[in-house]
């Protein structure tokens, strides 16, 4: 994660906004195999710092306080209707879904519908722009 944006982070941060859940590498694992796919270090990095959530309304998925993946439950979820499998929840725009290439890391938006758009090239482009974004309407 960019200083910048754990800056940013820190200066807007509300109580409530992350839980600081404790994840370790070996959680992460277990995530990562029952998922049979290989997160990016860049989301790993964040879900270590902050657990789950987001500033200003934004809610990225992470690992909750008794360990609950999340992020792995969300995905679970969203492949029974149809998210390949090599896609990650990441955040739930009601319309489409924010998920991470685990093929390549970038981050897409996927639909119902099938329709897989390339919106940024790292978790971390992702994370600046919805900080900013966030930011901005605060």
């Amino acid at each position: 994660m960019d200083l910048k944006d754990y800056e940013l982070i820190k200066k807007y941060e509300k109580p409530g906004d992350f839980n600081y859940a404790t994840v370790t590498d070996e959680m992460l694992k277990t995530a990562e195999k029952k998922l049979s796919i290989n997160l990016p270090d860049q989301y790993k990095d964040y879900l270590k710092m902050f657990g789950h959530g987001g500033i200003g309304g934004i809610e990225i998925q992470g690992v909750g306080l008794t360990g609950r993946m999340i992020f792995a439950d969300s995905t679970e979820e969203y492949r029974k209707d149809g998210l390949p499998n090599n896609l990650v929840v990441i955040e739930n725009d009601d319309e489409w879904l924010i998920c991470i290439d685990c093929n390549n890391g970038k981050i897409v938006s996927w639909d119902y519908e099938g329709c897989v758009k390339e919106e940024y090239d790292c978790f971390d482009s992702f994370l600046h722009y919805r900080l900013l974004e966030a930011i901005d309407n605060m």
